[in-house]
């Protein structure tokens, strides 16, 4: 009997099932799940329950993974457009899911790094993997240098990392005749960030602070090799400047904006 190990995989996106797919990043970690709401008969005078009812199905993905394509996170980490077609390709074995929306997508650069882009995805339904027509895998990802951090309008080239999250809260309606998903639709949002800088000075510090006087809404920009993934003005959260003597003077600037763009 084989057994399937954890080697790489290859992330897909089709616009039909059997279709052209267009590999779009390189798996680090793949973590499916399948929760059937299972219901649980009581009430009947037995201590045991009388029966296991299943609930609305819930297929669910993280996948944590080094992107290759700037277009699939420009249009789908909004949590309204939906992946036709999702494929998970290792070798000859995976998964072909359908109809999948993203319900978080953080996306992470570090200076000296490869692109890091972890994503929580809805599908509507799965099954093993199609016979598609694959189109060549990228092996060249995003690293730092093809982001660009813009503070204020001002590009900004002495930051350390930035990350931003965008949280979909997105819900899943039950069709009533199958118990299987009608539709997957996405609520309030939620777009938060990080960026950590190294600082000169602690007058830098506090000069990237006054944006304005009362402070003003400001605009923070990224973009991935000419595509702005997010522009929006946002504001500072809570900011600290702890620092040790072995420590340079590298700050954690927590933002949170309106809007992705």
């Amino acid at each position: 009997m084989s057994i399937l190990g954890g080697f790489q995989a290859l992330v897909y996106t089709s616009a039909t099932k059997t279709g052209a797919a267009t590999n779009i990043g390189l798996a680090t970690r793949i973590n499916p799940l399948i929760d059937p709401n299972l219901i649980e008969g009581r009430g009947t005078g037995s201590r045991d329950l009388y029966d296991l009812l299943l609930g609305v199905i819930d297929p669910q993905i993280a996948l944590d993974l080094t992107p290759t394509s700037k277009t699939f996170i420009a249009t789908y980490q909004d949590g309204q457009t939906a992946i036709p077609w999702l494929h998970l390709k290792t070798s000859t074995y995976g998964l072909t899911l359908q109809n999948v929306y993203v319900n978080r997508l953080a996306l992470e650069s570090r200076v000296g790094e490869a692109l890091a882009l972890t994503l929580e995805l809805w599908p509507e339904a799965g099954e093993t993997l199609a016979s598609a027509s694959w189109g060549a895998a990228v092996t060249t990802p995003y690293r730092w240098l093809n982001s660009v951090l813009s503070i204020g309008g001002v590009p900004e080239t002495e930051w350390h990392s930035w990350r931003y999250e965008v949280i979909n809260n997105l819900q899943r309606l039950a069709n009533v005749s199958s118990g299987g998903t009608r539709s997957i639709k996405a609520r309030t949002r939620a777009v938060t960030g990080t960026i950590i800088k190294d600082l000169t000075d602690y007058a830098e510090f506090v000069a990237l602070l006054n944006i304005g006087s009362p402070p003003n809404k400001f605009n923070i920009t990224i973009a991935l090799d000419g595509t702005e993934l997010l522009n929006s003005n946002c504001r500072w959260e809570r900011i600290e400047a702890p620092a040790g003597p072995e420590d340079l003077i590298l700050k954690r600037f927590p933002f949170r904006a309106l809007s992705l763009t």
